[in-house]
């Protein structure tokens, strides 16, 4: 298993440090979700389409840019991917805090996620490394709660944020990022020496093209004619087939192929998919029905929707002790059930009726709860990597975060173009239901006899760094 940090005197600090750096990033995609119709006002005539890109640049690049991201931080050293990674985000941030035109708002939100992409591998492998290999789960609770806490803030402080101007969206990143910069310079060393590897330059970019198809190909299914999509997914295979040749010889590849025949790790990146796909199918539905069919403002949907970030950021700092309890099968069973129950409760509305006591708040209570469960286990399986590969494990979960996303927004939207409305959105939450079953599905292997809770709660031997 991987060794926690034996250099690091403080470990609450490097792990505040992990969990700050987490927060700007998500913090920033929520308070930028309810800008687009002042973006619309402020870049005028600039179309919905185009000043959705504001959101799809950076999910898009985001989502490419984490593996290869991960991968250089392992090799050039997690504290200085971490000081990059903030002083991009933090440079990105005043570019689009200043610009000027559409296009240069876009191109410095690309730059954002470049800087993400170095930031939340690392801040997750630092926060696994903060705490000993016992208490892990409570490490990555802590992240994840405050992930959480990023989610539920973000829109109420983009809406309030928006009464004074959109740039300040991105002002307000300026003194968090001075301050992390400051304690990040001071305070975190590397946990292990640097490593020089040869870096997989050519599969680095193969795999950002085939991840950057698959996403825009996913983010513009409903925009985009079918030639363009077929287009996009023809290259995104054939570029795909290119990666698993050119990872086959290559000494040190970019996808490190052997972490995936670790099955703890590869549960976790499986699981982490299914629990994304729901996720995002449950909030862009419940969004909809509050927003379309029920005529609720933005700020009241947020305010509504509120209940689950919540819940998660409270319960999710307890994952840690329950895990050594119950052990992290019977947690990916217990969360599976509740989140199965957060897409089925508002199934039993026949009508679904503005009655948010009876239908959406259970829901996201019920997902608050589920939440605090699945995410802390099944990010915890990163340490089932060698140390020295934590960022690069950290990364491939986060890309599977990222792509499940993708593919529940994708398949929501398929849905509502076949049947639009409360039917649409009722379908949705089969989706949220389907996702619940399967990872409850897979926690029920904790019920096979010879499966111990601890077997599944203590980290799998790890190979020697390399």
């Amino acid at each position: 298993m991987s060794e926690p940090y034996t250099n690091l005197s403080r470990p609450r600090l490097v792990l505040g440090l992990a969990c700050a750096a987490n927060f700007i990033t998500i913090l920033d995609l929520w308070v930028v979700s309810v800008a687009c119709p002042e973006l619309q006002r402020s870049f005028a005539p600039a179309s919905l389409a185009a000043v959705s890109w504001v959101l799809n640049a950076y999910a898009i690049v985001l989502a490419a840019a984490l593996i290869p991201g991960g991968r250089l931080a392992d090799s050039a050293g997690r504290r200085r991917a971490f000081l990059g990674g903030l002083g991009l985000f933090g440079l990105a941030s005043l570019g689009c805090a200043l610009a000027t035109s559409l296009g240069a708002l876009i191109a410095f939100r690309a730059l954002q996620a470049l800087g993400s992409a170095l930031l939340m591998p690392t801040s997750l492998s630092f926060a696994l490394s903060a705490l000993p290999a016992g208490r892990r789960a409570t490490a990555v609770g802590v992240w994840t709660a405050v992930s959480a806490a990023a989610a539920c803030s973000g829109p109420l402080i983009g809406g309030l944020l928006l009464q004074l101007s959109w740039r300040w969206l991105f002002f307000i990143n300026l003194p968090l990022i001075a301050a992390a910069l400051l304690l990040a310079h001071r305070h975190l060393p590397d946990p292990l020496p640097r490593v020089r590897r040869q870096v997989d330059w050519v599969g680095s970019a193969l795999v950002f093209l085939v991840t950057a198809l698959l996403c825009t190909a996913l983010v513009e299914g409903d925009a985009w004619s079918r030639a363009q999509l077929l287009a996009l997914l023809g290259l995104a295979a054939g570029g795909l087939l290119l990666l698993l040749v050119q990872q086959g010889w290559h000494p040190e590849p970019v996808l490190l192929p052997r972490l995936f025949l670790l099955a703890r790790f590869r549960r976790g990146a499986a699981g982490i998919v299914i629990y994304y796909v729901g996720f995002s199918s449950l909030l862009l539905g419940t969004t909809l029905l509050l927003t379309e069919s029920w005529q609720r403002s933005p700020l009241a949907a947020a305010l509504a929707i509120a209940p689950g970030p919540i819940t998660a950021s409270l319960l999710s700092p307890f994952a840690g002790r329950l895990t050594a309890r119950f052990g992290a099968q019977r947690l990916l069973l217990l969360g599976g059930a509740a989140f199965a129950l957060a897409g089925g409760w508002p199934l039993l509305s026949a009508e679904l009726a503005p009655n948010y006591g009876a239908s959406v708040l259970p829901s996201m209570l019920c997902w608050g709860v589920a939440n605090s469960l699945l995410q802390p286990t099944l990010f915890a399986t990163a340490d089932a990597a060698p140390e020295g590969q934590l960022s690069s494990a950290s990364a491939l979960l986060t890309t599977a975060r990222q792509l499940g996303s993708a593919v529940g927004v994708a398949l929501l939207v398929a849905v509502l173009r076949a049947a639009p409305g409360l039917d649409g959105i009722r379908s949705g939450w089969l989706i949220v239901l389907g996702s619940g079953t399967l990872l409850g599905a897979q926690g029920l292997r904790a019920a096979v006899p010879g499966s111990s809770p601890g077997a599944e709660a203590s980290p799998a031997p790890a190979s020697t760094p390399g």
